[in-house]
């Protein structure tokens, strides 16, 4: 097999770096780390890794896609692994990797996402299909926020198993979620006003409503307990911070002059008549008031404008 590169980008110091390296080592020639304010003590420590290579990354990088191709450039082997600070990749999909190497171009792997202590199963979080492995010249990463990798070649989708899916510490607690969606919401802002884009109060609800119900009821967060719920809340609520940091940006202005009472009421009366839809397709409803709903659902459509 031909040589692998492992590409990590590492902010602070996170909890679970040593582990996500050593489940790798054995798999990859060479690693590369992309180092944005890391401590001296665990630089030291990784330098003693003779696979690894530290390169120092701009303090202001706010997250790691941006950087992803700049760091693919200095890896020498053929085929890339992408890893995060916070992934750990299990034995057998590494097995699998290394045996379907020369067949495929690209490979997109099932991600666990363990959320507050929990493994979230639905929600949209599931089984959150991720480009990791990949022949170096077969993948460009656009460093824009939220990227779509861009792929050619043969690709293979790795079937939604637990033992060969990565697991992912995502977010340990609140203050891990708001920092870094408070980080991805201003970076959303400025890329906005510097494309002279408007966001509106109208556009975030929308989205907002749509993050909601696309995970709670369409993505049957309902499934995953008070965490699918929290976290449907939670995506919605991204929404608000990428307005709010817009509104940041633009120095206070008044941006929604236009904005009206009845329109924040046509956001209430969307999210009732999209759950009424949703509470009846995924029959959660006890049939004596399913009747009740879609009465409530045509009232709503013929008096809403």
């Amino acid at each position: 097999m031909n040589e692998i590169t492992a590409i990590i980008v590492i902010k602070g110091n996170p909890s679970h770096i040593h582990q996500s390296i050593s489940a790798i080592e054995r798999f990859v020639d060479e690693i590369i780390i992309g180092a944005v304010d890391i401590s001296v003590s665990l630089s030291e420590k990784l330098k003693k890794n003779r696979k690894i290579k530290i390169f120092a990354l701009d303090p202001s990088v706010p997250f790691a896609d941006l950087v992803k191709e700049k760091l693919k450039k200095k890896a020498r082997g053929k085929y890339i692994l992408y890893v995060d600070p916070d992934e750990i990749f299990p034995q057998k999909l590494l097995d699998l990797l290394k045996r379907k190497s020369d067949k495929f171009d690209y490979f997109m792997i099932p991600r666990k996402n363990i959320i507050f202590g929990k493994w979230i199963r639905h929600s949209r979080w599931w089984p959150d299909h991720q480009l990791r492995f990949f022949k170096k010249d077969n993948v460009i990463w656009p460093a824009v926020i939220h990227p779509i990798p861009q792929a050619t070649g043969r690709g293979l989708t790795i079937p939604a198993m637990e033992e060969l899916a990565i697991k992912h510490y995502n977010y340990d607690n609140l203050g891990q979620y708001f920092e870094k969606s408070l980080r991805y919401a201003r970076t959303e802002a400025k890329k906005a006003v510097m494309e002279n884009k408007k966001i509106t109060i109208g556009e975030t609800f929308k989205k907002g409503l749509n993050e909601f119900i696309s995970r709670y009821f369409s993505g049957e967060g309902y499934k995953d307990g008070s965490h699918g719920f929290v976290l449907a809340v939670l995506q919605m609520f991204y929404y608000i911070l990428v307005y709010v940091s817009y509104w940041e940006e633009m120095k206070y202005v008044d941006l929604d002059k236009e904005t009206t009472p009845q329109e924040i009421q046509k956001f209430y009366a969307d999210g009732l008549k999209d759950t009424n839809y949703w509470l009846i397709n995924k029959r959660l409803l006890y049939n004596n008031n399913k009747l009740k709903v879609r009465l409530l659902s045509k009232i709503i459509s013929l008096f809403h404008l």
